[in-house]
């Protein structure tokens, strides 16, 4: 028995993974017809997925696990603990790990307008974080590391999207950054009234990712609320043809079809 696991920094970012699932043919067993609330979903072992984790069934019934790890500093942490985990349990003998995909998914969080040599979190430094647990891991022609001979395979997915400097959009490469771009791409008038009403606001902060991310929420799709929001555009064919488009630009679609299978 094994699962995939993505750890992601967030509730945002644990719905529109929970909603990319779906679109691909997974199915959510925590969610019922006819109720409002989650139902309790258990894992391969039999044990309850809890603390904010969803558990996922794929179109061929493997187990696929989301979870928000509330920052990014945390997924770096997750990542070494699922590793360390898996190396000891192969290093005591257990013939398979439990964990088959491993998705190491955080905010890219550099500008679209950045001309400095800040470029986040990338390959060469998941190469140094993996080389901690097997320093003779592979890379594969798709850009993911093979550990442990194979066994567990290591994934990073970096929100962004190479939309330039539009109205609508906020500079900064995140999650909101990439639905925001496939809204308005979508959508042209939105992105040019979206900003409008953020330049309009009197005495206010500047305006970053929650800000326009929030903004088209409240403007299209207020019922959803902030997290639902997330979720919410994979039922819209004209956004989420955008999306992909921007997913596979970054790496994120590849991988969520693996998961999917």
């Amino acid at each position: 028995m094994s699962q995939s696991i993505i750890l992601c920094e967030g509730y945002h970012d644990r719905a529109f993974w929970a909603g990319l699932l779906e679109h691909l043919g997974c199915t959510d067993p925590g969610r019922r017809e006819g109720t409002t609330g989650r139902v309790s979903v258990l894992d391969p072992w039999d044990e309850k997925v809890v603390g904010g984790q969803f558990g996922f069934h794929s179109r061929t019934e493997k187990f696929v696990r989301i979870q928000p790890c509330h920052g990014k500093d945390n997924v770096r942490r997750e990542v070494r603990n699922t590793l360390d985990g898996e190396r000891q349990r192969l290093q005591a003998g257990q013939a398979n790990p439990r964990v088959k995909r491993l998705v190491f998914n955080i905010d890219s969080d550099t500008s679209v307008e950045q001309t400095s040599g800040k470029t986040g979190f990338r390959h060469q430094d998941l190469r140094a974080m993996v080389n901690e647990f097997d320093s003779s891991a592979e890379d594969t022609d798709d850009g993911d590391l093979l550990l442990f001979g194979g066994a567990i395979t290591v994934s990073l997915i970096r929100w962004e999207a190479s939309d330039g400097n539009v109205a609508g959009l906020p500079a900064q490469q995140t999650l909101e950054r990439l639905a925001c771009a496939a809204l308005v791409a979508a959508y042209p008038p939105r992105g040019p009234a979206v900003q409008d009403w953020l330049d309009s606001r009197p005495e206010a902060p500047e305006a970053g990712p929650k800000e326009f991310g929030f903004s088209h929420m409240a403007g299209w799709y207020a019922e959803a609320g902030s997290e639902g929001f997330y979720r919410k555009l994979w039922g819209n064919a004209r956004v989420v043809a955008e999306l992909k488009n921007r997913l596979a630009e970054c790496g994120a679609w590849r991988v969520a079809e693996v998961l999917a299978e």
